[in-house]
């Protein structure tokens, strides 16, 4: 009868008295779970809201698990909270996700898409040295580090990928892009060209040597090489953005808007195709769609460069140019690296007497492999002005007198620096392309 007892009691005691202490730890982990399951829910059907108030709850339960902040972070990146999401991932970075190189990866992601080139460059060098990063993503710090204005470290981080593979023809792609960042137009030129003779399909170089043809004031025969893309790579996001920007520079708005309209309705989420579809439209002069397609756009990614910047442009077209270059500044402020608003904004500060700060934004254009060659003369122009760069102003005349052997501020520049010695020696060709275009 005391055994009976016993067993009784101690069976009483393991399922109806457990302790304190365990029945918590037992129902936050069950609050985890099912939070983490209604996240993941939310998350499928692409409601970031719902999934970032479940993650949150779900972290608040599991404090110490990582997965909860490596969901989060992904709901925050849906919903456009770039900053939101790499706090995230650092909460998981610091409970053991550390060691993950796919983590860190997507965190140097967002920080580039946030336009933080610097500390994404820091996060794939730790990787680089750690042997964690694959040819792909080698390419894309080395053209990360040469637009940042490191084109000798670029050139290094590509080296270790051409040491092994001499042929990778996406590589000798990165190498055209540096040498054009570096000044060497004519080098860069003539690869461009046979990389596309030996393999015209290389969607890369075609697309690289369509924005040299597009900066340089070449848009038709830009098109011409947008054309020759692949059907199968032709709807891809970058090169769609791109030929819709060479018909805005042909003034050809209807066709562009006829070749972003598609693929928004296709990817009504992409903040990158509604706001280039609202600055076509702003072009056509659908001011009231273009300001919804803004909103919808700021909506999707909150703080996004490519929308307050056709915002400005908005503003600008209604004559309100003080609040457009607001609007241009909170886009730089979003992404320091968006060309198109430091093309609206360099003539801003030059008008203003800030030569320093159009200099600034010249040099980021310049950089970036953005800059059209009005733009180059303009740094060129500034470089005499202040005098500084002075040989980096002799490549950009030479370029433009190269491009354009007639163009009046380039001859009246090359005068200027010649009589500080040495001159500026335009050399090469015009510019490198095939018979027929």
């Amino acid at each position: 009868m005391r055994l009976l007892v016993t067993l009784v009691v101690v069976g009483f005691s393991a399922t109806g008295c457990k302790d304190p202490e365990l029945l918590a730890v037992e129902a936050s982990a069950k609050v985890a779970n099912e939070q983490l399951i209604r996240g993941r829910t939310a998350l499928a059907n692409g409601d970031a809201e719902t999934a970032i108030a479940a993650f949150k709850q779900a972290a608040n339960a599991a404090p110490q698990d990582s997965t909860a902040f490596l969901l989060l972070a992904r709901a925050q990146k849906l919903a456009g909270n770039d900053g939101a999401a790499v706090l995230a991932l650092k909460q998981a970075e610091e409970l053991g996700a550390k060691n993950d190189p796919a983590v860190r990866r997507e965190r140097a992601e967002l920080y580039r898409r946030m336009g933080q080139t610097k500390e994404a460059i820091s996060t794939l060098l730790e990787l680089r040295d750690a042997k964690q990063l694959t040819d792909d993503e080698m390419l894309q710090l080395a053209r990360l580090q040469a637009h940042n204005g490191d084109a000798e470290g670029g050139y290094k981080t590509l080296e270790r990928v051409q040491t092994l593979q001499p042929d990778n023809v996406e590589a000798k792609v990165v190498e055209a892009e540096i040498l054009l960042i570096s000044g060497d137009e004519v080098l860069a030129a003539k690869l461009m060209d046979r990389l596309l003779d030996e393999t015209p399909t290389l969607v890369p170089a075609r697309v690289l040597r369509a924005r040299y043809f597009m900066q340089n004031g070449y848009a038709e025969v830009a098109l011409q090489d947008l054309e020759l893309v692949p059907q199968e790579a032709a709807n891809q996001t970058e090169i769609v953005e791109l030929k819709a920007r060479v018909l805005n520079n042909l003034k050809r708005y209807q066709e562009a808007a006829d070749v972003l309209l598609p693929m928004v309705e296709a990817n009504p989420r992409d903040a990158d195709l509604v706001a280039q579809l609202a600055e076509t439209e702003l072009y056509l002069g659908k001011v009231d769609s273009a300001q919804a397609k803004v909103d919808q756009a700021l909506a999707i990614r909150p703080k996004f460069a490519r929308a307050l910047y056709v915002r400005g442009r908005t503003l600008e077209v209604q004559g309100d140019l003080k609040s457009a270059a607001e609007q241009y500044q909170h886009a730089l402020k979003s992404d320091p690296s968006f060309a198109p608003a430091l093309s609206r904004v360099w003539p801003i500060y030059e008008h203003r007497g800030e030569k320093t700060e159009a200099m600034s934004a010249l040099e980021r254009l310049f950089f970036l492999n953005e800059a059209t060659i009005e733009e180059k003369i303009a740094l060129a122009t500034l470089y005499v002005d202040t005098g500084s760069h002075t040989e980096r102003a002799k490549k950009l005349v030479a370029e433009a007198i190269r491009v354009k052997p007639d163009n009046p501020r380039a001859k009246e520049l090359k005068a200027r620096l010649g009589k500080l010695g040495g001159g500026a020696n335009p050399g090469g060709v015009t510019i490198i392309r095939k018979k027929g275009r």
